[in-house]
């Protein structure tokens, strides 16, 4: 697995687009914590937004609209997700994230959650962004949540100490 921008389609939006698209899906995920709801944001990174299963909207919303972005506020409060493209547009909401079983499940985690793992493990060029009630923000690509923690156990006796400035002098003949 390379960096999280290798998982982007060929055909990459513009740096502005997505700095656009990480406002609006932080606005979101930001209201949904104030507010203390939760919500489900799939964020479609393909040239053709996927088919899925929900409320279509006939004209989508250009959600770098504030006015319409407060709509989609709105719509995130419903059950299901928010459907948005890599046009910086809302092509539905209460949107069904289906799939098969994989591993990385955690019964404990709730519906979203696994929801969004089985989801983007068979749909490419999604990134999911699920708002919990009770937990921490996840962000899942490709069946696998990228907030995972390492934690790194320090190896001192592996790391050799610089040399300070004197010896650095005496090196070179000073």
């Amino acid at each position: 697995r390379g960096p999280p921008d290798a998982a982007l389609p060929d055909s990459r939006p513009d740096t502005d687009s997505v700095h656009k698209l990480f406002n609006i899906a932080t606005k979101l995920a930001q209201n949904a914590e104030n507010e203390k709801y939760g919500c489900t944001l799939v964020i479609d990174l393909n040239e053709q937004p996927i088919f899925m299963s929900g409320h279509h909207l006939q004209e989508p919303l250009d959600l770098t609209h504030e006015e319409l972005l407060g709509m989609a506020k709105d719509l995130a409060k419903v059950d299901g997700a928010l459907h948005i493209g890599a046009d910086l547009h809302l092509h539905g909401f209460a949107c069904l994230l289906d799939g098969r079983a994989v591993a990385g499940e955690d019964r404990s985690r709730g519906a979203r959650y696994n929801s969004a793992l089985r989801f983007t493990s068979e749909n490419p060029n999604l990134i999911v962004i699920v708002v919990s009630m009770d937990r921490p923000v996840s962000i899942i690509q490709e069946g696998v949540a990228l907030d995972a923690q390492c934690i790194l156990k320090p190896v001192s006796w592996l790391i050799k100490m610089p040399p300070t400035m004197q010896e650095r002098f005496e090196n070179l003949g000073f």
